[in-house]
């Protein structure tokens, strides 16, 4: 039998929280990008995967950075594929195509990773 090892999640207070954190890791060495996938209760989730480093005797200990989409936009974060982020003041948008600014592209799973624990 195959256990698999879950991340730890981490809840962010808002969606510009998760936003900002998606932002600062993108770079042109790297990219970036944010999950998007229903969880078991059927609430839309927007989330980031890393994982934190060193942490005493491991490795790296892997976490997921999430976001539970309110349902006042969850219509847009639904349809969009990516998350705009202007780069002068902290303001976002939702879009189908990317467009000037930094354009995080939304990777819509079929279904929540077995790697991810029911999440608060």
């Amino acid at each position: 039998m195959v256990v698999e090892e879950k991340v730890v999640p981490l809840k962010t207070k808002t969606l510009n929280d998760l936003i900002r954190l998606a932002a600062a890791t993108a770079g042109p060495q790297g990219m970036t990008y944010i999950l998007k996938f229903h969880d078991e209760k059927g609430r839309l989730i927007l989330g980031v995967l890393g994982v934190f480093r060193d942490y005493y005797k491991y490795y790296g200990v892997p976490m997921l950075y999430y976001y539970v989409v309110d349902e006042s936009i969850r219509d847009s974060v639904e349809e969009s594929n990516y998350i705009i982020v202007s780069t002068g003041e902290e303001r976002i948008e939702f879009s189908k195509h990317p467009k000037p600014g930094l354009s995080i592209p939304l990777i819509y799973l079929a279904s929540k990773p077995v790697f991810i624990p029911a999440l608060e």
